[in-house]
């Protein structure tokens, strides 16, 4: 009897600390303003393939060469500064580590995906194929975000995540569409991934000041 009471404590405890923090979803300020950042520069990445796809939008081939490359070395920068900024930021709790963890399998899925979908294409000499990368990362950054909505009980991250998925379905369907599929994707950024980013970055910074 007191085994099966001191078990049932233990869950309790552990319970609590899942349910520990203050409704962000475990990034901290730094994470916030990556995510937001990506959000932004990768959603404006697509418009302007968009533009270019609707004729509005004409570069020069250095211009073309700057939107298809430039936002991953901005963002490959931000990564380093959060990084470094991480590595002095306590970890938080269980639930705020359940959270960085997801995200980075997502991380880490996403490249063996990169992999995957890249070899399709060039095996098969059919873009096609690489364009159902982003729909499959969209739907994995849902089922992300249902896991942080499971953890944080928020009802804007169960929004996001049904966003993610929703825009990532319709992707899917819109892989012979250029055009809408480019506006999909850099109005899905900005709403699933730039605005979450931004929210969750504000929140951490009023936590920060409190605490202050």
């Amino acid at each position: 009897m007191n085994d099966e009471i001191k078990s049932v404590q233990d869950d309790l405890a552990f319970l609590r600390t899942l349910t520990e923090g203050r409704g962000d979803a475990g990034m901290g300020a730094a994470g916030g303003a990556l995510y937001a950042g990506a959000g932004l520069v990768y959603g404006l990445q697509c418009l302007g393939h968009f533009g270019q796809v609707i004729g509005v939008l004409r570069l020069p081939p250095l211009g073309s060469l700057l939107l298809g490359w430039l936002p991953t070395v901005i963002f490959a920068i931000m990564m380093t500064v959060v990084i470094v900024i991480d590595r002095r930021r306590p970890t938080g709790g269980v639930a705020n580590r359940a959270v960085n963890s997801a995200f980075a399998g997502a991380g880490i899925a996403n490249l063996a995906l990169i992999l995957i979908f890249a070899a399709a294409a060039l095996r098969n000499h059919d873009f096609r194929y690489w364009l159902f990368h982003p729909a499959v990362v969209f739907v994995l950054q849902g089922a992300v975000w249902y896991v942080v909505f499971v953890l944080r009980k928020r009802m804007w991250m169960a929004l996001v995540a049904a966003g993610w998925i929703g825009s990532g379905v319709a992707l899917g369907l819109l892989i012979d569409h250029p055009g809408p599929y480019l506006l999909v994707a850099g109005l899905g950024l900005f709403a699933w991934m730039m605005t979450p980013g931004y929210v969750l970055m504000r929140q951490a910074l009023r936590q920060t000041a409190r605490a202050a």
